[in-house]
């Protein structure tokens, strides 16, 4: 009898890792080890109605690699995902542990900033890109530089959604790669999309 309650106690601890190894591996990315899109914006739902209660500032993050289509051209698939995993590296070395941070598609990442302030964010932002932009990816021996654009907006009641908090940070991300890359871009709600800092 207690060989075989110990088996199904052993069996109920594998059956639990098992299921907690699942459970980890189903909302992360394979590649970068952040979270993955899916589970990302289940956290970002979750942190936009909860911002609607307590009114924190908190900033929603949007960062990709400027002309990624170029190192995958250029150095090839397997190039641009040690370039993917670079940044995912200095990304999740800057993240506070209050920060959900993932890879939100391909070359693109998105972070909540926890009781940041847009000022705050821009500085947590700047940090990433100029750290990026002094780092490099050898690769076969070859040496790969590239920068990233970012945008940044602010919790607002005026996002009816947790959508259009997505929209306005990728707004402001446009806006950082249209006026040339390599640069943070603030989003501001009541400029009509169009002021900036």
């Amino acid at each position: 009898i207690i060989y075989d309650v110990t088996d199904v106690a052993m069996s109920n601890k594998a059956l639990e890792s098992a299921n907690q190894q699942l459970e980890f591996l189903s909302r992360t990315d394979r590649l970068t080890g952040l979270n993955n899109r899916g589970y990302w914006q289940e956290c970002q739902e979750q942190e936009f109605s909860r911002f609607q209660r307590h009114k924190t500032p908190t900033c929603l993050l949007i960062f990709d690699i400027d002309h990624f289509k170029r190192v995958n051209d250029g150095y090839g698939h397997a190039a641009g995902d040690e370039a993917i995993l670079h940044l995912a590296k200095i990304l999740r070395k800057n993240l506070r542990e209050t920060d959900i941070g993932g890879r939100y598609g391909g070359e693109e990442y998105a972070v909540i900033l926890t009781e940041t302030d847009a000022k705050h964010a821009k500085i947590f932002a700047e940090r990433i890109r100029r750290l990026v932009e002094a780092s490099h990816v050898m690769y076969n021996g070859i040496e790969i530089k590239f920068t990233i654009s970012l945008g940044i907006a602010e919790y607002s009641d005026l996002f009816v959604n947790h959508q259009n908090w997505i929209e306005a940070a990728d707004s402001a991300l446009y806006k950082a790669k249209t006026a040339g890359r390599n640069q943070v871009k603030i989003y501001q709600p009541n400029a009509n999309d169009n002021a900036e800092q």
